[in-house]
């Protein structure tokens, strides 16, 4: 049996979230995997956890932080001692630094994901935490190149390796035309609305955007605390007829969004002095399965993603960023060319079971 223990697990949305939970799945098709992960929202969580259940056995932790932790510690805990654990993968160190010592007192493998964020730190305490854990488990894979490269600087061990993650390719999920998408061309950018996404450098492209192409429509999907700052944005710059807010969407919607898209932007900012930054973004992928090229920044995990002038553009500063797309609309050629090779990639190295083959090489099971 296979134990997975996350915090961030779906019904959350989110890149790691579907990492765990999409790797928990291909692992399940061939093994009994087990997921300790925390509850988000009842509902929500309930619905997806009964859709699985045939697939993975998921039980989830409510309550605090403090007593969410030390509660799925004691069941980490018990089900170490059924003596039926073969492997353990934590969705990041945090899920390991109470359990750990107790896991390799039992000899049992361990495997501790990167995908940026969580390895990035403001104060040498948590560097002393962080270095703490990983230097105690058996392999830590990295979701990407850059990833890999920032682990590296906290522990010495040679037991590094990177994986990019896989992709969900949702062509064949029945669409929902849940907006109308009332303009051409169309920009979209689906991730949570943080500042280190990048929507207000696109916006402020709009102001000239707009004049060259005054039908042109920009579909913002998610939620997040940038929101606020989002509207005034757009409310101050008279964007309000161009840009539209569509919170949270689910597959359906997003295949939608993709099927009826010219161009995924998302360019990311370095925001490590806050612990955020992009370790790769697979929202990319998930773009790039429809033919629908990326423009990106040259921050953090992205160019791995987004491969320059082959399956989209990387820009080296936010001032080009206005040019990259208008580069991109203007030249039906070159935009369709991109979306080609992204689309080619997507569907050779980023189909999960593709990608999991890559997990199980390492994990060796």
């Amino acid at each position: 049996m296979i134990l997975i223990l996350t915090q961030c697990f779906p019904s959350r949305v989110g890149g790691i979230e579907s990492l765990v939970s999409n790797l928990a799945l291909e692992l399940g098709k061939n093994n009994q995997v087990i997921v300790f992960a925390d509850q988000h929202h009842i509902l929500h969580d309930s619905i997806y956890d009964n859709q699985k259940k045939d697939k993975i056995i998921i039980r989830r932790t409510k309550g605090l932080k403090f007593f969410r932790r030390r509660k799925k510690f004691k069941d980490t805990i018990n089900i170490i001692e059924s003596n039926k654990i073969k492997l353990i993968i934590a969705d990041s160190w945090k899920s390991l630094e109470l359990p750990i010592e107790y896991i390799n007192k039992k000899n049992i493998p361990t495997i501790c994901l990167a995908h940026g964020n969580e390895v990035i730190f403001k104060n040498e305490s948590k560097k002393i935490r962080i270095k703490k854990i990983l230097n105690k488990v058996n392999l830590i894979i990295a979701n990407s190149k850059y990833t890999m490269d920032l682990v590296k600087k906290l522990t010495n061990k040679t037991n590094i390796r990177y994986v990019y993650p896989g992709a969900n390719d949702l062509r064949n999920v029945q669409s929902d035309e849940f907006i109308k998408l009332n303009g051409s061309p169309v920009i979209i950018t689906i991730s949570r609305l943080e500042k280190r996404k990048g929507h207000a450098q696109i916006i402020k492209s709009f102001k000239q955007l707009v004049r060259d192409f005054p039908n042109i429509k920009y579909v913002i999907a998610g939620e997040g605390p940038e929101k606020k700052n989002i509207l005034n944005l757009i409310s101050k710059y008279s964007l309000e007829k161009n840009i539209s807010l569509v919170g949270l969407v689910n597959e359906s919607q997003k295949e939608f969004l993709f099927k009826n898209s010219d161009l995924m932007v998302m360019p990311t900012l370095d925001e490590s002095n806050k612990e955020s930054i992009e370790g790769f973004g697979i929202v990319y992928i998930e773009a790039a399965f429809f033919g629908i090229p990326s423009i990106a920044s040259d921050i953090g995990g992205t160019k791995e993603a987004v491969l320059h002038n082959k399956t989209g553009i990387i820009i080296n500063d936010m001032n080009d960023l206005y040019k990259s797309i208008y580069d991109l609309l203007i030249n039906d050629k070159k935009r369709i060319e991109l979306g080609i090779e992204a689309k080619k990639r997507a569907v050779e190295r980023f189909k999960w079971e593709n990608v999991t083959e890559m997990y199980l090489k390492d994990l060796s099971i």
